[in-house]
């Protein structure tokens, strides 16, 4: 009866009448969540466990156990809360990994007047979870909306000018170029690359595996970064986004220390280091990537921990994970790796510099201590042969002879580091001048190359170009490769108009920590390749990273310099 007499309209005194948890959206919301907590139950389920060579032992056997329904649990609370299980999702991924989920899902024949199959269809963690995530993005509820400003008062009525003025075009491609800012061109290029890709593997020779390698190495990564840009999470989110992808790879590097450290010796390790990331990420090459993202942002997180309100645990966390993180970077004894986290983190540093004398220093310091990545002093030593041997003896020691002989090409283990290496790239650049408009299709470079690329002289057979942009060109093709190229100098350029110009201290280092994450991708997938997926790896959580990295900056950059935005000064809690 109060409700009658407040005056309502008649649907808004309905909707008050509703118990909350009864009302359509939250109904349907809840519906959902079942509907995909049993999905992802069924699907987990039927994990593989330990394919090929995985040595799962006992701890990635409890693990892979208790996946299918903490999976299920995280897939239904990404539709409920979608932010929190986010977060949540990210840091679990070497968890995720370790259960190895993969499901094909049957062909469908179509009987009738005509009869056609699609193609067998993988589905994996990332696949499930993205569209939870989505889910969970389309059914939440609307922000409140903020009051409306008062209106401006109206301005006093310019004075006409001296002259006719000049007719301007609408249309101008100057004009146009201007209105684009660094978040529209990402946005344009990564939907060009999407398209692309699309195209490409309508035209490829074998859709089935291309259709997979789109799903999970471009579109799924894709989709996770836009559902944090939908998240739409304040620069405090950010910077926990950035702090859960640190711990996250650090878990994951802690999980491969306990599963292969105590039961080898460094020269087991180095003689078989393909091995210390299989239960995790499966190549070690991946690893590396990820471990070049990670580090500069743990290591900004011990920079700004104030500003993020750590505490004392929180800072010990943060600092027992990046030992560990610098622990599986020196065991993976991947070259690309350690050049890239060097390379990024002396970028991190020299950014959050304050002075120039604090950069020379930090430049010098690099330098000497490039010497246990690089064994340039091989070059130099050799004016006094006990010098050199020593220098030799020490880095054979530390980083193993395989490890050692691979940065000289007239050895075994350099031939197949360099030499074979080089003549991969220059087959994948003859197949995109002979392709360039499509590329020869996902995953169709190592068919090309033994079938007509491959030079006599080569004596493996790689699964890719191990150089990311010549792949890219290869396999999408020229126009995809340029605006692959966009996309990064689109997030580059956003992060450094915030690092010029940020509100506040904390929001300069996140801008610098992910300009340093950036950098260590850029650099790694130049040396590496860093293939987007393989149908027998039932995971991409290195491209997924570098999606979510890259939506971050371009986050960062939407926030911008406004004072509406909160600065980072309080305790580590998200807004989304």
């Amino acid at each position: 009866m109060e409700l009658i007499r407040t005056g309502l309209p008649l649907s808004r005194r309905l909707g008050a009448a509703i118990p909350t948890w009864a009302r359509p959206r939250r109904l349907l919301r809840f519906a959902a969540a079942v509907a995909v907590f049993a999905v992802t139950l069924a699907i987990t389920a039927q994990n593989e466990h330990a394919p090929l060579d995985i040595r799962i032992g006992p701890v990635g056997d409890w693990i892979a156990a208790v996946v299918p329904p903490l999976a299920a649990l995280a897939a239904a609370a990404a539709v409920l809360r979608p932010w929190p299980a986010f977060l949540a999702i990210v840091l679990l991924t070497p968890v995720w990994n370790v259960a190895q989920i993969s499901w094909d899902m049957p062909p469908v024949w179509i009987v009738g007047p005509v009869s056609w199959s699609v193609p067998l269809v993988q589905v994996i963690a990332q696949t499930v979870f993205a569209v939870a995530l989505a889910v969970g993005c389309l059914l939440r509820s609307p922000a409140p909306a903020p009051p409306a400003p008062a209106p401006p008062a109206p301005a006093p009525p310019a004075p006409a000018p001296p002259g006719p003025a000049a007719p301007s075009s609408g249309l101008s491609v100057r004009r146009f170029v201007a209105s684009l800012n660094a978040n529209r061109l990402g946005a344009l290029a990564i939907a060009g690359v999407v398209v692309l890709a699309i195209l490409s593997t309508v035209s490829s020779p074998a859709q089935a595996t291309s259709l997979t390698v789109l799903m999970h190495g471009i579109i799924e990564p894709v989709a996770m970064g836009f559902i944090l840009l939908a998240l739409r999470p304040t620069r405090r989110g950010l910077a926990l986004v950035a702090l859960v992808l640190g711990l996250s790879v650090a878990l994951g590097s802690l999980l491969n220390i306990v599963q292969t450290v105590p039961a080898s010796t460094l020269h087991l390790l180095q003689a078989d280091r393909l091995i210390f990331s299989r239960l995790t990420y499966f190549n070690v090459g991946l690893f590396g990537e990820m471990l070049a993202m990670a580090i500069p942002l743990l290591v900004a997180a011990l920079a700004a921990r104030r500003h993020l309100g750590l505490g004392r645990r929180g800072v010990a966390l943060v600092a027992i994970a990046l030992a560990v993180s610098l622990a599986g970077l020196f065991l993976t004894f991947s070259k690309s790796a350690w050049i890239a986290t060097s390379g990024a983190t002396v970028v991190l540093l020299l950014l959050l510099a304050g002075t120039w004398r604090k950069r020379g220093a930090i430049a010098l310091t690099a330098g000497l201590l490039s010497t246990a990545v690089v064994p340039w002093p091989a070059l130099v030593l050799q004016i006094s042969p006990t010098l050199d041997s020593a220098y030799r003896t020490v880095m054979v020691a530390v980083v193993g002879q395989s490890r050692f002989d691979s940065w000289n090409p007239a050895t075994l283990a350099g031939r197949g580091s360099l030499v074979e290496r080089f003549y991969t790239t220059r087959a994948a650049v003859q197949m995109a001048f002979d392709r360039p408009l499509l590329g020869v299709g996902l995953d169709r470079f190592k068919a090309e190359y033994v079938g007509g690329y491959k030079p006599a002289a080569a004596q493996l057979t790689p699964d890719s170009a191990h150089a990311f942009w010549p792949e890219i060109a290869a396999e999408l093709g020229m126009p995809a490769l340029v605006l692959v190229v966009l996309i990064f100098l689109a997030a580059l350029a956003a992060l450094w108009r915030v690092y010029r110009a940020p509100p506040d201290a904390a929001t300069r280092t996140l801008a610098a920590a992910l300009l340093g994450s950036l950098v260590a991708w850029i650099l790694v997938a130049t040396a590496f390749a860093g293939d987007m997926y393989r149908p027998w790896r039932n995971m991409s959580s290195d491209f997924v990273m570098m999606a979510i990295l890259m939506a971050a900056a371009f986050a960062l950059a939407r926030l911008g310099t406004a004072s509406r935005n909160e600065p980072m000064t309080a305790a580590p809690a998200a807004g989304a």
